[in-house]
């Protein structure tokens, strides 16, 4: 418990201190505090943190009158992470924790649901994933000793059930009364979303029709009024199906809000609707013409009082139902005290007198407060990365663009602080994934590193990017290191001809999808680009499929990918896209780097860009560590940090 308090107390002194020099570790530490919840009656805090100690995050609990930490549940051994947590009452915890892997791997996590009491007694495990998928749904607040939970088990083709589960125990007991699927044989319930009263009322059902046809797929929304479940009809006027997801309730349980793009021509971005059970109307409340509807704020009792969204920064559509007033206004009370940042509420107590707040921007990890709503005040609790100090991060600032086909794209830059916006070196520096993955405004510990030393780094979301649309996303078919890799040449080139950039000190960098941009980037345009610093990426695609994990279990489904991203599977275009061949066309400088321990994008692919380097002479420098994809352990962070910089300020720095 001294360990605990001492970390309380560093965080604190680590807001009170300034410095010159933000330091490579403090870019590599891992986050302090991940996330604060409050108990439902209000008295308790929980909360998880890193333990450096023993290499694992912890979940804590501190009661609030005497700020005194009650214990601290471990993640079951070194290495391992409690992922997530809820309050199954208000004396017992239920968390899910799981190996630490890499932080873009996609190796086997063996995640665990366990509980305990608040006291740090009667732990046990519930369940092992291996058994079956489970996500919790609901508390059940009247009921101490159960959860409910959607179970996903392969005898049920990976529908959803729902179940009611003991946390002492873990027995479960199904719970009949779903929806029955429409579609085809093949189809299934995949969500089952609860009403604010814990009652199922919607349900999302997936059909592929054809399981070897990724372009037929299908999805339904199942409503339930008066205890019969009825299928949703959405007019369209287009032949493709329309894209369809949930969001949530009113305050009453009377409508319900849900996204989808059926009243368009086009696959087009998300709006958001209503659909009244009384009536059994739709309702269109809103649409933002580039962007989709991520996501949704809810009230202390889980009604949705308003819709997020993000063009450029993030922004909200409030819904102007009766009774949301309240919940609306303390929303933007919370935006108006905290400008120029971005807010979550996490938690509420179960009389929606106190909440969990999460306030973080692109210059801030994130800071945590719990709010007193009766007094109107908040307390600050603590920090997510206490070493990283806001005024002294760079602006990350949004801006558009039309790339040379017309195509309009979204994106950000990260300005060093105190230089002016004219003939910086640039470093861009593409997502990975690629697609429906999307670069958000938000702190970002790599641009920022970069930034904070001198360099303007340029990020779009490139055609394929979520968050945009189906019609966007499917833009990228086929167009994987090809018309994708245009967008981020006339992005480099756009930063350039708006003099924001020098374009003789001109790098690029990314990891996974964009390591492999990365190196496309500088055997496409090898007079572009003056350096490279390609992480973890894909470098002979053939190769890729053959050893990576994505499609281990499914080849055939891989297949039918690798034509989707590169519009044919043939040796011909395979070798056409891979960088790897084509490196007898390189200019820049290159820096390789790589986990040995990566199964999503294995090492493989740097052994074979090496030999391919060597065969044509290319001169290059190399960090491989024994890590997943994406390095995880600190002390390779900072040895990475340190020789990109280096390698920066050789080729393009001042």
């Amino acid at each position: 418990m001294k360990y605990l308090l001492s970390i309380l107390l560093t965080t604190i002194s680590f807001i009170a201190l300034s410095a010159d020099k933000v330091t490579l570790e403090s870019f590599a530490e891992k986050s302090k505090f991940n996330s604060f919840k409050i108990s439902p009656d209000g008295k308790h805090i929980a909360f998880t943190y890193d333990d450096d100690r023993e290499d694992q995050d912890r979940l804590a609990v501190m009661e609030l009158a005497t700020k005194k930490i009650k214990t601290s549940f471990n993640s079951d051994g070194a290495g391992r992470e409690i992922v997530s947590y809820s309050w199954a009452s208000n004396e017992r915890l239920v968390m899910i924790n799981q190996k630490e892997t890499g932080w873009l791997d996609g190796q086997n996590t063996a995640p665990r649901l366990v509980a305990g009491n608040i006291d740090g007694s009667k732990r046990h495990e519930l369940w092992h994933f291996q058994r079956a998928d489970l996500r919790i749904l609901s508390p059940l607040p009247e009921d101490p000793k159960h959860i409910l939970v959607g179970k996903y088990h392969f005898t049920d083709k990976g529908g959803m059930k729902l179940n009611r589960m003991n946390v002492f125990s873990g027995n479960l007991r199904n719970i009949t009364g779903s929806p029955k699927p429409h579609g085809s044989s093949n189809s299934v319930i995949r969500s089952i979303s609860l009403d604010t009263k814990d009652v199922a009322r919607a349900a999302f059902e997936y059909d592929p029709v054809d399981k070897n046809n990724d372009d037929d797929d299908v999805s339904y929304l199942h409503f339930r009024v008066d205890d019969k479940w009825e299928l949703l009809s959405l007019p369209s006027s287009r032949k493709t199906m329309p894209s369809v997801g949930t969001i949530g309730f009113n305050k009453d349980n009377t409508k319900f809000y849900f996204v989808s793009n059926h009243d368009l021509d086009h696959d087009g971005v998300l709006g958001l609707f209503e659909l009244d059970f009384l009536t059994k109307k739709i309702k269109f409340l809103f649409r933002h013409p580039d962007v989709d509807i991520l996501g949704a704020v809810k009230g202390p009792n889980g009604e949705v009082i308003a819709a997020y969204y993000e063009a450029g920064y993030p922004d909200y559509y409030y819904i102007q139902e009766p009774g949301n007033e309240k919940e609306i206004n303390f929303h933007k009370s919370l935006r108006a005290s905290f400008k120029h940042e971005d807010i979550t509420i996490s938690s509420y107590a179960s009389d929606g007198s106190m909440a969990t707040l999460r306030v973080s921007s692109d210059r801030n990890p994130g800071d945590y407060y719990i709010f007193d709503r009766k007094n109107n005040s908040a307390k600050y609790l603590g920090s997510s990365m206490p070493h990283i100090k806001p005024k002294e991060m760079a602006t990350v600032e949004p801006f558009t663009l039309t790339a040379r086909d017309g195509l309009k794209m979204y994106g950000q830059m990260t300005i060093p602080k105190g230089k002016e916006l004219k003939d910086l070196p640039l470093v861009v520096y593409p997502h990975g994934g690629p697609y429906g993955v999307k670069d958000d405004w938000r702190w970002d510990r790599r641009a920022q590193l970069l930034a904070n030393n001198g360099y303007l780094v340029l990020q779009l979301n490139f055609r394929g990017s979520g968050g945009y649309g189906k019609q966007f996303r499917e833009k990228g078919r086929a167009q994987w290191g090809s018309k994708m890799q245009d967008d981020l040449t006339d992005a480099t080139l756009w930063a350039i001809n708006q003099g924001y950039a020098d374009k003789e000190r001109v790098c690029i960098h990314g990891v996974s999808y964009g390591g492999y941009a990365a190196l496309q980037a500088v055997v496409k345009e090898p007079d572009l680009y003056k350096c490279s610093i390609p992480d973890a990426g894909i470098y002979e695609i053939r190769l890729q499929w053959d050893e990576a994990d994505s499609f281990r279990y499914d080849r055939a489904a891989g297949e039918r990918y690798l034509k989707w991203m590169l519009g044919s599977n043939d040796e011909e275009r395979i070798k056409e896209r891979s960088p790897a061949y084509h490196v007898d066309k390189l200019k820049a400088a290159l820096f390789l780097v790589h986990g040995s321990e990566d199964v999503r994008v294995p090492i493989e692919n740097a052994y074979f860009l090496e030999e391919k380097l060597k065969e044509a002479g290319k001169p290059y420098e190399k960090l491989y560590k024994k890590d997943g994809h994406g390095f995880q352990k600190v002390e390779y962070r900072v040895e990475l940090y340190d020789k990109m910089l280096k390698f920066l300020d050789k080729h393009i720095g001042e």
